[in-house]
């Protein structure tokens, strides 16, 4: 009987339909002139053959493990809808096809940024003009994962001023410049997460020559075993601590979420709540919301809210039921959107009660999205045909108590919910590797600002994470072109900034890298510039001259290649120095000049030919000269095509 049994299993698993990752579907985009993964699964032992409307066939069968993995042969770009079909046990059919020019647009909240967050220049214009059915995106959604996830909840999207109101505006734009040059179309894959490090986009192997990470890591594998073990251990370990919190929690002990109680003696507060360095509220922190009427449209149907990101957790209440809550440590970035059912919204006054678990650090009702800094209001509407309308603003209102202290929290538990989004490898897992290894020409990068203070590793870290994601996706020598952070007046510690721009500008000796340097429009107070469309023109260049071999004159601003002392002097040469100028016609500013003893002094600057020489009074006897070395640094000096020098010092190694 056994054997029967299991020549039946053998016989349905042969017979799995075939199943492709989110990212092969229709409306996606090709590389061009390539030949290009198409992965699934299917049965095992299945035959797959995988047919291309512009003559391109390929065939394999499913491994042990269920999954097949091929390469098939893309054509010239063009303006043509293609179809593909994969065909097992069952055939797929992938419809509105192109073949273009396909990148990652990866990195922090500066790439992360789109028009929905605010602030882009000429902001409603450039989204009204947004509409190109050639270029498609397909935006990987945040996720945080112990192991490499093989999928995700995406779809390719065309570009309407719909769809691109949420993606990065540095990659529309980097896009919309292509398009122009180049004329084909092109395919866009968000991979970016705000408030990131660099560790985080990076495989464990890959991380393997840094001891400083490597706790991280073993707490990923222990989150990753866990998983394996089963996820009942980890849900039975958090549902404990929250009933042990209850025991410590006056909130929960005296009815805080019920209608009636009185709340009458509480602080009154507005949200967003956001607190940091209070050490007062940490632990449980409880807030509530009167709703004396509900407009009367809103009445017996189901109402939306949204609350933005809670840091930590959270456990929400209307009238003392549980509408949501997310009840396990490491999700402090994510925004928070509960539906409250429609059998709650009658006449009468209502509550709104917010749990919020803070552990340390920051905490409250953030509002904002902390993982990209971008605003998001803490709204309340109803739900019509599945969509939210007449939203309402509950931003005042509010009073706060703290329920129990940080001391009286209970232990987290040891096992599930103990990653966040700065853990090395957990961003390579959650969103990389579902999109791994789709046929890509490159790469675009815009990160830095999370890893300033450790400048030498972070060379170590962007050489090695190029590597590896060239060795992943299957392409060597792909382009990898990122964005030097911008100026912004971070603290008082000009280092820790300065040397990490250092940090990427020696990270253009990796062959095929490029930089786009971003001095001269930033904003000392503003983390997220809102010129994106000059970011994108800069990395454009870069891959206009160096990928697509166009004449574009000069794709880069003067580059640091050496100096030397001469006398009382030195002579700073630069690559990429045809025409040197000061942008606005002042003397040159920000060089720096120091001697024997290490004291830095303010220089004067020369242009001389395609070279500077610096000199300062106060040093007679210069050895070392520096350029930028500050938070919201923006040294005047161009070139020839207004491009600005990139700010460069020596790292302490």
């Amino acid at each position: 009987m056994r054997a029967i049994v299991t020549v039946l299993l053998l016989a349905a698993t042969a017979r799995a339909e075939v199943r492709l990752p989110k990212v092969i579907a229709p409306g996606m985009v090709v590389q061009q002139q390539s030949e290009v993964a198409i992965w699934g699964w299917a049965g095992v032992g299945e035959a797959v053959e995988v047919t291309a409307s512009w003559g391109a066939t390929a065939r394999t069968s499913a491994g042990k493990d269920g999954r097949f993995s091929l390469r098939l042969a893309t054509p010239k770009a063009s303006e043509t809808r293609h179809r593909i079909e994969v065909r097992g046990s069952n055939t797929l059919h992938l419809d509105d096809v192109l073949v273009g020019e396909v990148w990652l647009c990866g990195g922090q909240s500066n790439m992360e940024w789109a028009f929905a967050y605010g602030g882009v220049k000429d902001a409603e214009k450039e989204r009204a003009a947004a509409a190109d059915p050639w270029v498609r995106l397909f935006d990987v959604p945040n996720v945080v994962a112990a192991a490499p996830k093989d999928d995700c909840d995406a779809a390719w999207q065309p570009v309407t001023p719909d769809t691109v109101n949420g993606f990065s505006c540095v990659g529309w734009f980097f896009a919309r410049e292509l398009r122009r040059e180049l004329g084909v179309p092109v395919g866009l894959i968000g991979v970016n997460w705000g408030g990131t490090v660099a560790q985080a986009w990076m495989r464990r192997e890959a991380l393997a020559t840094f001891p400083r990470l490597q706790p991280e890591l073993e707490r990923v594998a222990a989150e990753a075993a866990a998983a394996r073990a089963g996820a009942d251990a980890v849900t039975h370990a958090w549902a404990g601590y929250w009933t042990a919190l209850d025991a410590n929690d006056l909130g929960a002990r005296n009815g805080w979420a019920a209608p009636g109680f009185d709340d009458s003696g509480w602080h009154e507060v507005t949200v967003p709540d956001a607190f940091a360095g209070m050490e007062s509220l940490d632990g449980a922190v409880w807030y509530r919301r009167t709703f004396e009427t509900l407009p009367h449209e809103w009445v017996g149907q189901e109402l939306e809210l949204a609350l933005g990101a809670i840091d930590d957790m959270d456990q929400v209440f209307f009238d003392g039921r549980k509408i949501g809550g997310i009840e396990v440590h490491g999700r402090w970035s994510e925004a928070r959107t509960y539906r409250i059912p429609a059998e709650l919204t009658t006449p009468a006054r209502h509550v709104l009660a917010v749990r919020v678990v803070d552990t340390g650090g920051g905490g409250g009702i953030a509002g904002a999205d902390l993982g990209s800094g971008a605003p998001r209001a803490v709204t309340i509407g109803a739900v019509t045909n599945g969509s939210v309308a007449a939203v309402t603003g509950l931003t005042g209102g509010w009073k706060r108590r703290l329920g129990c202290a940080a001391d009286g929290l209970p232990p987290l538990p040891s096992g599930g919910g103990q990653l966040h989004p700065n853990v090395a490898s957990v961003l390579w897992n959650g969103l990389v590797a579902p999109v791994v290894p789709y046929g890509i020409r490159g790469a675009l990068w815009y990160q830095g600002e999370s890893n300033r203070g450790r400048a030498a590793e972070y060379l170590a870290l962007m050489e090695g994470l190029i590597a590896d994601w060239r060795a992943q996706f299957g392409r060597p020598q792909a382009p990898f072109l990122f964005v030097q952070i911008a100026p912004f007046n971070y603290d008082l510690s000009r280092a820790a900034t300065a040397e990490l721009r250092q940090a990427q500008l020696e990270t253009l000796r990796v062959p095929g890298s490029g930089m786009a340097v971003t001095t001269d429009i930033g904003h000392p107070t503003d983390i997220h510039p809102g010129e994106k469309q000059e970011v994108a023109r800069r990395l454009a260049l870069w891959a206009l001259s160096q990928t697509y071999h166009r004449d574009v004159g000069d794709w880069s601003g003067p580059l640091h290649a050496g100096h030397a002392v001469e006398g009382d002097s030195i002579r700073v040469r630069f690559t990429h120095a045809a025409g040197l100028r000061a942008r606005d016609g002042q003397p040159l500013r920000e060089f720096e000049v120091c001697g024997a003893d290490g004291q830095w002094h303010p220089a004067t600057a020369t242009i001389d030919g395609e070279t500077v020489v610096v000199r300062s009074p106060a040093v007679p006897k210069p050895t070392e000269v520096r350029l930028g070395f500050a938070d919201s640094c923006n040294p005047n000096l161009v070139n020839g095509a207004g491009l600005p020098v990139s700010p460069f010092c020596r790292i302490p190694r």
